[in-house]
């Protein structure tokens, strides 16, 4: 039953808290599913109560209020750190069951009661409609006014960013997001990417998310590869060791160190990405000062200095792929090829990708951190090549109440080669 004051009991690894108005459901919480992608422009997360239909319809939980849902990692003294998310209700779906005429009194019915819901302020802010006019501005200039405009605070990543001075730029009357997230070749919709698709962010792969702190992060992904990682995971299916499995364990209590025993997903889409792309690609464009002019590159080249390639040049492409297309749906600003390094070492970002499953005592806040450096560090001898830095693409946290809070979590790495 939802209590006008809690009671408080403290579980083993986790205290999950929801409040929807001035009730607490925590105590009828069945499960949290928290995901986080740079696919998406904020957290989407799926709550599970087990309630009775009749609280559902009398306490009208159907959207019109923000739910605060507050997670906490627990110690030995039963304190730790605290992530407070507030959620707007998209939708739900519950059972109706069977009940008397008059049942309001009787026996509770409980059913479960499944609601999707977003992060409130990123959704907001990334929804916002914008729409101006720029002269002599950078990128960074117009994403910074237009962030300022709407209220977002901007986390702009100003290594290797696109400095070019844009004469005149006219933002058409979209969302936010649509602005300035990057470019995704996988979409008709011409506003999509506005930015990255007509001039390119970065010299290198962007991502773009709203976190929990409300900030809208713009990144670099190719240079964040290059980079320190955040956290570390540890592959152990087979470990001899036991000095080292101590250490690694005694670091997973630090925030910045997880392990794995289970399965890992591995995928490589090299010759299916430089097949449907081409080899060699040839942008004809419209600059200035001139009618046309084609600007000629080597996908290999770009996946190298513009995609998430990490160390090595080990990119294996069957020498079948081999073939030039031709792109013409662009003008390009200029005859600068930014835009195309940009779009096309995104399009091979994510040749390579790697799916862990992940437990025990989790940091949060480290997992949500999307499109941030990674390192798999796999303890198995075979699979040494795989080793090295990736990009957090996203993660999934699973919380799932048995008596006490406990916890899983997929994340999904992505980098353009398979072997280091």
């Amino acid at each position: 039953m939802p209590e006008k004051k809690r009671v408080y009991t403290p579980g083993r690894l986790y205290d999950i808290q929801v409040k929807i108005k001035d009730l607490d459901y925590s105590s009828d919480m069945v499960n949290v599913t928290v995901s986080s992608s740079l696919s998406t422009a904020y957290l989407v997360i799926t709550l599970t109560i087990s309630i009775d239909p009749n609280d559902i319809i009398v306490e009208e939980l159907f959207g019109g209020d923000p739910i605060k849902l507050g997670i906490t990692l627990l110690r030995e003294d039963k304190s730790g750190p605290r992530t407070d998310i507030e959620l707007m209700y998209v939708s739900s779906s519950f059972d109706l069951t069977m009940k008397d005429k008059y049942s309001k009194m009787t026996q509770k019915d409980r059913v479960p009661l499944n609601i999707i819901t977003v992060a409130r302020t990123p959704y907001q802010l990334m929804n916002t409609l914008v729409n101006k006019v720029f002269i002599g501005k950078t990128l960074k200039d117009v994403i910074q006014t237009l962030g300022s405009d709407v209220g977002a605070t901007i986390e702009y990543d100003t290594t290797k960013q696109n400095t070019t001075i844009i004469p005149q730029l006219c933002i058409p009357p979209t969302t936010l997001y649509k602005i300035i997230k990057e470019h995704s070749r996988n979409t008709n919709n011409v506003f999509d990417g506005y930015l990255d698709q007509r001039f390119g962010l970065f010299k290198g792969t962007a991502g773009v998310f709203c976190g929990v702190d409300n900030k809208i992060y713009i990144k670099n992904l190719t240079s964040k590869l290059q980079k320190d990682q955040t956290f570390t995971i540890y592959e152990l299916s087979v470990l001899d060791d036991e000095n080292e499995l101590k250490r690694i364990l005694q670091e997973s209590t630090k925030g910045n160190t997880f392990y794995t025993y289970t399965n890992i997903q591995t995928d490589y889409s090299g010759n299916a990405k430089f097949a449907k792309l081409a080899t060699e690609l040839k942008h004809i464009v419209r600059p200035n000062d001139t009618i046309t002019t084609t600007l000629t590159q080597e996908l290999k080249s770009i996946a190298k200095e513009f995609g998430l390639q990490y160390k090595g040049n080990n990119l294996f492409i069957d020498k079948m792929s081999k073939r030039t297309r031709y792109y013409n749906e662009d003008t390009g600003f200029d005859k600068d090829p930014n835009l195309f390094n940009a779009r096309f070492g995104r399009s091979v970002s994510d040749a390579a990708t790697i799916s862990i499953d992940i437990e025990r005592n989790l940091p949060v806040l480290n997992l949500l951190n999307v499109g941030e450096c990674v390192k798999f560090k796999p303890k198995t001898i075979e699979y040494q090549d795989l080793e090295g830095k990736y990009i957090l693409w996203s993660s999934q946290i699973n919380f799932e109440n048995h008596g006490d809070w406990e916890t899983t979590a997929t994340v999904n790495l992505i980098r353009t080669n398979k072997k280091k």
